[in-house]
């Protein structure tokens, strides 16, 4: 299939194959509401067709059966969907995280890349209402979107073998939280003892996209 787009939600979306039974819907310039509003007016079509539909941070993927359809007919069904728009109903939850700044493991990194002072840096970072915007790349790993522009980091050029469970981070313009021990590049500014992720709980996280959050040091 070459480039192709397609109007939904009232929003231009580009659609991409994902292998054989799957297609991408991406925007890069949404946001987070286009995202899920779009997501629920799919999802109110009860397509037969569709098995799954995940949202992430400026696409959504869309899985099918391949037993009653393929791709492409799926495509000419979004592209058929005349309603405007759709309300969801939210259910989300302000959360209120704990942050040992003293337990940052980037600070003189932190400090010489934003040209700001320790204080100053825990100032702004725990000032701002932050919202999940997506959860990856492991289970439970939050991506917080918000962030004051003055505390943006780029990645580490030489990620860690290992950032502990509940290590707070800024990678580029975001904040995130790691639920879980793994490698990781993203600047270390905290820790919390919050548990974020518990595979033995239903569901699994205690953050959900469309949450927000706000951090306490």
């Amino acid at each position: 299939m070459t480039s192709k787009s397609i109007l939904l939600n009232g929003h231009k979306w580009r659609v991409k194959l994902l292998g054989e039974n799957a297609i991408l819907l991406e925007n890069n310039a949404t946001t987070h509401d286009a995202i899920h509003t779009t997501t629920a007016l799919i999802s109110a079509q009860n397509m037969g067709d569709i098995i799954e539909i995940v949202p992430a941070y400026a696409s959504i993927a869309i899985v099918i059966d391949m037993l009653q359809t393929d791709v492409y007919q799926t495509i000419i069904s979004l592209e058929n969907i005349t309603t405007a728009s759709i309300s969801i109903s939210s259910n989300t939850k302000t959360h209120h995280i704990n942050v040992d700044y003293e337990k940052g493991l980037d600070w003189q990194e932190i400090i010489k890349i934003t040209g700001l002072t320790k204080s100053e840096i825990i100032q702004r970072h725990t000032a701002v209402e932050y919202r999940v915007e997506m959860m990856g790349f492991l289970p439970g790993f939050v991506y917080l979107s918000e962030m004051d522009g003055a505390l943006y980091c780029p990645r580490k050029a030489n990620p860690r073998v290992r950032i502990p469970a509940g290590a707070v981070g800024i990678g580029g313009a975001q904040t995130g939280i790691y639920a879980l021990e793994s490698p990781g590049g993203w600047q270390i500014i905290g820790q919390t003892d919050a548990t974020l992720f518990n595979p033995k709980k239903i569901p699994p996280n205690t953050l959900n996209v469309g949450d927000k959050v706000r951090f306490v040091g």
